[in-house]
């Protein structure tokens, strides 16, 4: 006799629902040397965390400070972030996950998604 077995789902890590970013979202990072600030898109975003591509890899526990912004500047909302993992693309570009040392709320989060 054959017994089948029914694969379960396996348990969802993130704590919020993930949002598409509005078109001009980015994060503007401070730079140790003081110089002029790194510049990351965001690939996706919610209240606890953010995806983003960047041009240089991360180690995972990184504390990343700098700015959610838009690229015209309409909005700016300081942010830190810890990072969680950091997978190089075949675009040699990064993605890199990570969630914020301090969650946004909903009204905090609105001008950086995505309408509809």
């Amino acid at each position: 006799m054959t017994v089948a077995t029914i694969a379960t789902p396996t348990a969802e890590r993130r704590s919020a629902i993930r949002r598409q970013p509005a078109v001009n979202t980015i994060c503007r990072f401070d730079t140790a040397e003081s110089g002029p600030q790194a510049l990351a898109l965001v690939w996706n975003i919610s209240t606890t965390g953010i995806s983003i591509l960047v041009p240089e890899p991360k180690e995972p526990g990184t504390l990343l400070t700098g700015y959610l912004d838009t690229t015209e500047g309409e909005h700016l909302r300081p942010i830190s972030l810890r990072v969680v993992h950091c997978k190089q693309l075949e675009t040699g570009d990064y993605a890199l996950g990570a969630r914020f040392e301090s969650p946004l709320t909903d009204d905090e989060l609105k001008p950086f998604v995505a309408e509809g």
